[in-house]
């Protein structure tokens, strides 16, 4: 089943706004397979907070049993990771304040 480009857009805006990809599926998509809207939200470079914060996890883990060489690669990425986290964050309060300013109007 071909996903439309409508929901392929809500799907990558839900999931940029913190949603898991298994509610999105269940609670908005359930037409759609949960590898389809994985699909769809990975392949725009998008990622749920919740599976950046396993990516950093995983990561942190491995530094405590990995070599010096080794240990500086995971470093940097979860230096990127974290920053990925920072900007969707400062990306996510601004959408809200605009949501705020048009309630308030």
């Amino acid at each position: 089943m071909d996903i439309s480009k409508k929901d392929t857009a809500k799907m990558q805006q839900l999931a940029q706004e913190g949603k898991q990809v298994a509610r999105i599926q269940k609670e908005d998509f359930p037409d759609y397979t949960y590898e389809q809207i994985y699909a769809v939200v990975y392949e725009a470079g998008g990622r749920a907070a919740q599976g950046v914060k396993r990516m950093i996890t995983t990561r942190l883990n491995k530094v405590l049993h990995s070599n010096k060489e080794t240990r500086t690669i995971l470093i940097n990425e979860i230096k990127r990771l974290v920053l990925d986290l920072y900007e969707n964050h400062k990306m996510n309060q601004k959408k809200l304040d605009k949501i705020r300013k048009a309630l308030q109007e």
